[in-house]
């Protein structure tokens, strides 16, 4: 090629390099600083690659790390020398796994086996006397519990109609029986047995309305002790005290347990 007169030449392409791999003993030293995603990744490029990021040791590390007590399971048995010796290749990334699963698995429960239509409430309330004030039973379904906040397991039953006076007595006694209905054989468990306390049964104060409540501990499901409370909340009016409302509920540590929760207790007695 000619440029103003004088002849030049083109300089010949240099071929491009392939790139190539770290060495060896650029892995080894990047591995000890992988994390257990970065190393599991890492060990899928090659042959090579997963000679550097599967070694035991590095997962031993990272076993020790976050699950310390999966150490004690490793399958260890003695060799012909009486050394113990792994019967995997990599034993502490198995662990790894194992227990990595399990504590990111959701904690969600199976849902009950037995359904709200398969449960009916029976509530007695008597008066001091022993005179039955109020006896009802509603099916668990039809006891307003679409209308609890964030579906717990509370229901009320308006019982305005019935006229049922619970007069000035010092005390009252409600009975609280959960009933399996539909399904043969009959099964039923007394959730409440109790008096409800004369400093909640005597004075509503002023107002035109007012509640009288009991709590009581509820049996436990197998073997333990029960932590659930059966709650009955008893809304009345006027100077008779006419029963409006029965509210029933289960609490745990002061809160309202969710509606699978409660079925879930239920079904220990009732299936």
């Amino acid at each position: 090629m000619r440029y103003g007169g004088a002849s030049t030449t083109m300089p010949a392409a240099r071929p491009l390099l392939r790139s190539q791999e770290p060495p060896w003993e650029a892995l080894s030293l990047v591995a000890g600083f992988l994390d257990a995603r970065s190393l599991a990744a890492a060990s899928c490029v090659s042959t090579s690659w997963h000679a550097a990021f599967a070694a035991d040791h590095l997962w031993a590390r990272l076993c020790r790390s976050h699950y310390p007590s999966a150490i004690g399971l490793l399958p260890l048995h003695s060799d012909s020398n009486g050394n113990a010796a792994d019967r995997r290749a990599c034993p502490h990334r198995g662990l790894y796994v194992l227990f990595h699963a399990a504590s990111s698995r959701g904690r969600s429960l199976p849902a009950p086996r037995l359904a709200l239509a398969d449960v009916a409430f029976c509530i007695d309330l008597f008066a001091a006397s022993g005179e039955t004030t109020l006896s009802l039973a509603v099916a668990a379904s039809d006891a307003g519990v679409t209308k609890a906040p964030g579906g717990v397991f509370q229901f009320v039953v308006d019982v305005s109609d019935r006229n049922a006076a619970a007069g000035p007595g010092e005390h009252w006694s409600v009975r609280w029986t959960a009933v399996r209905t539909g399904l043969a054989p009959a099964a039923a468990i007394v959730m409440m047995d109790a008096k409800v306390p004369a400093s909640r049964a005597g004075a509503f104060g002023s107002g035109e309305r007012g509640e009288a409540w009991a709590t009581e501990t509820m049996p436990a499901p197998g073997c333990g002790g029960g932590r659930l409370e059966a709650e009955v909340v008893v809304g009345v009016r006027g100077e008779e005290r006419l029963v409006e409302t029965v509210r029933l509920g289960v609490l745990l540590d002061c809160r309202y347990v969710s509606l699978d929760e409660g079925l879930r207790y239920l079904q220990h007695f009732l299936l």
